[in-house]
């Protein structure tokens, strides 16, 4: 007898593979007498299917079509070839025998499989389909010399594809895997244990050598641990950290181009920076910025990174270009104001600059952080607009439009607890400020109230003959 096994290799949500099941039930037949035919090994490598299949349905006394939810669908392989074999045997009773080897709908089922009884195995499907097909045997029927077993070409496609289906398997619980590794190395590094995270990092690099995605990960983490650099003084150097970070920034901008090879280059440029605050910079950094602007013009890291440096070194007027030339780049913004107030606010001579960047971080709605508040009160407000000489009190004045000064102090400093335990000292600031904005009444009745208070303690000192200077000259 000829038999034609309708089959789909890349269905594997059952306990034995289609594609084993079919090697099984292709051995078990041929040790019943009859002779298989499995398109795996008898079609030709990259030749048409269809005329073999053909003539091997045409050839074949039965036809057993495995039932998966796959092979029924619309648009299989194995729909195709079971109209072939409907084509010849327009009665499947006799000819065809269906095998249910997985769950699948009844109502997806083809009607022409639906015309006879379908083998729902209890068991072993292949003992128990080899058994079927000896019954179907026996019945009076004249049967050919020899038994073919063709497997269609949804078996040889389907082989390829579950191939296929697997190899994505694999590669999707790989992706899944590198993910969440990834993921608990980046959490780390976004709390700021860059410490803890880098063995992480490296770890992976080693375990996944050559991904690309893992090594851009760690170069992200280690440019993030350059520009929030942290050391223990007498522990650890800037020069330490750099080592660790540096090789892999400089592996990674070997494949890159454009805004990436400027990020790279501009923290290469930043770690020598570092560098060279311990003595220890072997390449100037301001050579790196100018490659890194090369490849991106507008780099926000070049910009912001330069213009840190030539501000620390007191050439103010060309760190504000290259700070405006991050500003506008309207990336990474969080990182250019660091780098802005870092640069300034620390400096009683250029704080008047942090004034500036506070003014305009407020008006673009922007976020500052506790740490750079007081630094602005102790070194400006307190420094420049209280404890301070009449002149200078007249230029921190006339650093802003009088409103904006007002509006930055109030965002700044929303009320007398912000500033601790000086809170006279936080009204006579905002009555100044009051004053500038042309508020003479409002400004005049909060120094009142200051002199009274002080007057009422017996207080004598700075603040009590500032106020009422203040109130003199308000008069």
């Amino acid at each position: 007898m000829k038999v034609s096994l309708n089959w789909l290799k890349d269905y594997v949500d059952i306990t034995v593979p289609l594609s084993d099941l079919a090697e099984r039930l292709t051995l078990a037949l041929e040790a019943e007498g009859h002779e298989s035919f499995l398109d795996r090994s008898r079609l030709p490598v990259g030749q048409p299917y269809n005329a073999e299949l053909r003539e091997a349905i045409e050839g074949c006394d039965l036809f057993v079509f495995l039932v998966a939810p796959e092979s029924v669908a619309q648009g299989s392989y194995a729909r195709s070839e079971l109209s072939l074999a409907e084509q010849r045997w327009r009665r499947p009773a006799g000819r065809v025998l269906p095998v249910m080897v997985a769950p699948t709908p009844f109502e997806s089922i083809p009607p022409y499989l639906g015309a006879v009884t379908l083998l729902q195995p209890q068991g072993d499907a292949v003992a128990e389909t080899v058994a079927a097909v000896a019954r179907m045997q026996r019945r009076p029927r004249r049967w050919l010399a020899w038994v073919a077993i063709a497997v269609l070409a949804a078996a040889a496609a389907g082989g390829f594809a579950w191939q296929q289906h697997r190899a994505e398997q694999t590669r999707i619980a790989l992706e899944s895997q590198v993910a969440k590794e990834l993921g608990s190395a980046r959490e780390l590094c976004a709390s700021g244990s860059f410490a803890a995270a880098w063995p992480r990092f490296d770890e992976l690099v080693a375990r996944y050598a050559g991904r690309r995605d893992v090594l851009d990960a760690r170069a992200d983490c280690g440019m993030q641990w350059l520009r929030e650099i942290r050391v223990q003084v007498g522990k650890q150097t800037f020069t330490d950290i750099v080592k660790l970070v540096q090789p892999a920034l400089v592996e990674q901008l070997a494949g890159a181009t454009g805004t990436r090879a400027a990020d790279l280059r501009a923290h290469l440029g930043w770690a020598e920076y570092l560098r060279g605050r311990d003595g220890a910079a072997d390449t100037e950094a301001s050579a790196l910025y100018k490659r890194a602007l090369v490849d991106d013009p507008t780099n926000v890291y070049a910009h912001a990174m330069w213009g840190h440096n030539l501000m620390m070194a007191g050439k103010e007027k060309e760190a504000i270009e290259h700070f405006e030339a991050a500003v506008a780049a309207k990336r990474e913004r969080a990182s250019v104001r660091t780098m802005q107030l870092s640069s300034t606010v620390w400096r009683i001579g250029l704080v008047h600059h942090a004034v500036r960047v506070a003014n305009d971080m407020r008006r673009s709605q922007e976020s500052i952080d506790s740490g750079t508040r007081s630094r602005l009160w102790r070194l400006a407000y307190y420094g420049l607009l209280f404890n301070t000489s009449a002149e200078a009190r007249a230029e921190f004045l006339a650093l802003l439009p009088a409103a904006d000064h007002l509006a930055s102090f109030d965002w700044l400093f929303p009320d007398p607890s912000s500033v601790s335990s000086e809170a006279d000292i936080w009204h006579f600031c905002r009555a100044l400020l009051l004053a500038n904005t042309g508020q003479t009444a409002a400004a005049r009745d909060v120094l009142q109230s200051i002199k009274a208070r002080l007057e009422a303690s017996k207080s004598n000192g700075f603040l009590l003959d500032e106020t009422r200077r203040q109130l003199a000259a308000l008069r």
